[in-house]
C-alpha cells in the first residue's frame, strides 16, 4: 500500500525561515527577536538560500528580463522568502557578486562548484518568482551574513 505525502520537507523549511524572517521584521529592534539570526549581532531580515531540483541540480531563476534601464539581465539560485501559502511561495532573486564586486553568472548546462564557491556577496533585488516548493527536493540555507558583505 502507498501511503500518500502529507507533506513537503523543503516546504516546511521554507515556511520556518519565512517565520524567522517575519519575526524580525515585525518586532521592535530591542526585542528578543531582534537577535533571532545571531545571538551576537543583528544580521537582518534575510536568510538566503538554495533550492534543488529532483535531478540535484541548484533552481535557477532569471532577473531583469527585458528590462532595458535597470541593467543587465542575471541568473540567479540565491533565494529569499517572501511570502508562502500552502506551498506556493514567493521568492525574491538574490544577486550574487565575487570580492571584485563582479556580477556572477549562473547559466549553462552545469553549475560549477568554484562560481557558487565564489560568492561573497548577496544583494536583493526587485524580482520575484512564485514556485511550487513540492517541486523540489532539498534546500540549503547559506549565511545570513552574506547579505550586503562590505
Amino acid at each position: 500500500m502507498t501511503r500518500k505525502k502529507d507533506f513537503s520537507c523543503v516546504c516546511e523549511a521554507v515556511e520556518n525561515i519565512n517565520d524567522l524572517q517575519n519575526a524580525v521584521e515585525e518586532e521592535c529592534p530591542t526585542s528578543c527577536f531582534s537577535n533571532l539570526l545571531s545571538p551576537t549581532a543583528t544580521l537582518g531580515d534575510t536568510i538566503p538560500f538554495i533550492l534543488f531540483t529532483k535531478k540535484s541540480k541548484p533552481f535557477t531563476a532569471f532577473g531583469n528580463v527585458g528590462e532595458l534601464n535597470a541593467g543587465p539581465c542575471f541568473s540567479t539560485v540565491f533565494f529569499r522568502v517572501e511570502n508562502i501559502r500552502g506551498c506556493c511561495a514567493t521568492l525574491r532573486l538574490l544577486i550574487a557578486f565575487d570580492e571584485k564586486r563582479k556580477v556572477l553568472d549562473f547559466t549553462g548546462k552545469d553549475h560549477h562548484k568554484n562560481e557558487v564557491c565564489d560568492v561573497f556577496r548577496l544583494e536583493k533585488t526587485d524580482f520575484c518568482i512564485e514556485v511550487d516548493l513540492e517541486c523540489f527536493c532539498a534546500i540549503e540555507c547559506l549565511n545570513p551574513r552574506l547579505l550586503n558583505r562590505c
